[in-house]
């Protein structure tokens, strides 16, 4: 029987062993994927509502702008006491109540800011003659009604924050005005007025 070199068998052994150590890989194409949804969802649950009023604008000629009278349904459902002017008049028969909205489908815990009107806004009956008095919704203004902030007025952003389901309510209250335009004879006609006015969230 021959016998191999022992350096030889060496060699061999170790290219053996080398051969079988190489590694043996795979490769896969991965997918990663995600879905934006920037929506969420802004809800009118009751409109602001001043309930039945007393109201008798300034008749008196010449007076430019015309003597207002107000009151404000404060938006934690609360009135304030009616400013007279001059002969104009507001008085409420029956309460009413302030708007409530719901904000839903935002990440929790997110910090919201709200936007409310600036400008005033007229409400009018399409009964009514044209020229005939209108009467103003301004000084709109907010109270949280859930949430972190619960029962605080809203004052700036970082005030309404969502729960840990992603939804926060507030109400919002306004200033009602007697007509600011002179306008002899006028009268309110006994019906019901109304206007549209914009509330803007975003986070």
């Amino acid at each position: 029987m021959t016998m191999m070199p022992k350096p030889l068998a060496l060699a061999l052994a170790v290219s053996t062993l080398a051969l079988s150590q190489v590694a043996v890989a795979e490769t896969v194409s991965a997918t990663a994927t995600v879905t934006v949804r920037n929506a969420f969802t802004l809800t009118e649950d009751s409109a602001l509502n001043f309930g039945e009023i007393r109201a008798t604008p300034d008749p008196t000629a010449g007076t430019t702008p015309a003597n207002v009278a107000t009151i404000a349904l404060n938006s934690n459902g609360s009135w304030g006491a009616p400013s007279l002017g001059g002969v104009a008049n507001i008085q409420v028969l029956s309460g009413g109540a302030p708007a409530t909205f719901t904000v839903s489908g935002v990440a929790p815990f997110s910090n919201l800011t709200l936007t409310l009107p600036t400008t005033p806004v007229n409400l009018t009956t399409g009964s009514a003659p044209p020229g005939a008095s209108k009467l103003i919704v301004n000084a709109f203004e907010a109270t949280i009604t859930s949430g972190a902030n619960s029962g605080t007025r809203y004052a700036s952003a970082g005030d309404l924050q969502a729960d840990v389901s992603g939804e926060v309510t507030f109400a919002v209250g306004a200033t009602l005005s007697t007509d600011n335009v002179d306008n002899v004879g006028a009268s309110y006609m006994d019906t019901a007025y109304s206007g549209t006015y914009t509330v803007e969230v975003t986070y």
